[in-house]
């Protein structure tokens, strides 16, 4: 092993110091440790199957799909991790504001079992562009960093700048599922260099209606993109 470089051995040094004095807490619980603990691990609510083949929400028998996707236009199949609330729910508003890396390569990790079991087989990972304002504000992306990971783990490219908004949007929080529709429908537009014959995994950190993954998938399709796919760390 080769001799560490001076800042690499300071940072060696200061590690065991920084932690004492602001120990690694879980951003689910706040309890010092690990950014996610044990605890809080056991009280996810992982999905199973059988899902609807769309939007992969569980269903109490296996069917092809679900109502709400019968009598809609959803078209992507999609499939979440865990159910949004507890301390998962803390952990993705903490992620939002706080870019612990730690925590979005566990994240990252929920997303590789969930893709391995969908069998999916992507070539590229995009994660949900944020507005200009939003980014601005927070000084990165959330789901990028968790879309980072996952394609780490998937040993594929991930390509942060593959959508772009085209117009800021308001918060989706409060609208029900056509307004949501409303307000992201033409919101985004693919580059077809990064996307084009390429089968896509658009990564998201939750998933409500569907509405942004399916205008996200919108605008890779009119890039001419192969298959996409859609993964979430949380659903509501």
């Amino acid at each position: 092993m080769g001799e560490l470089q001076p800042r690499d051995r300071a940072r060696h040094w200061l590690q065991p110091l920084l932690e004492l004095v602001f120990p690694t807490r879980c951003l689910g619980c706040g309890c010092p440790g690990s950014v996610w603990c044990v605890q809080c691990d056991n009280s996810l609510e992982r999905l199973h199957a059988p899902y609807c083949d769309r939007c992969g929400d569980p269903l109490p028998r296996r069917a092809a799909i679900c109502r709400r996707c019968a009598l809609s236009e959803f078209s992507i199949p999609v499939r979440s991790f865990a159910r949004y609330h507890g301390p998962l729910a803390r952990a993705l508003v903490q992620l939002k504001y706080r870019p612990t890396r730690a925590m979005a390569d566990v994240m990252g990790a929920w997303l590789h079992e969930t893709v391995l079991q969908a069998g999916w087989e992507p070539e590229v990972v995009v994660p949900v562009p944020l507005g200009r304002g939003r980014l601005r504000m927070r000084g990165y992306n959330q789901v990028a960093l968790i879309a980072s990971s996952l394609a780490g783990s998937l040993g594929i490219e991930a390509c942060p700048t593959a959508i772009q908004r085209t117009r800021e949007t308001p918060l989706q929080v409060g609208l029900d599922a056509a307004a949501r529709r409303r307000n992201v429908q033409g919101a985004f537009q693919a580059r077809p260099q990064a996307v084009q014959n390429k089968s896509v995994c658009l990564v998201d950190d939750l998933m409500t209606t569907g509405a942004t993954l399916l205008a996200c998938a919108e605008a890779v399709r009119a890039a001419d993109c192969g298959e996409v796919v859609g993964v979430t760390v949380g659903r509501a």
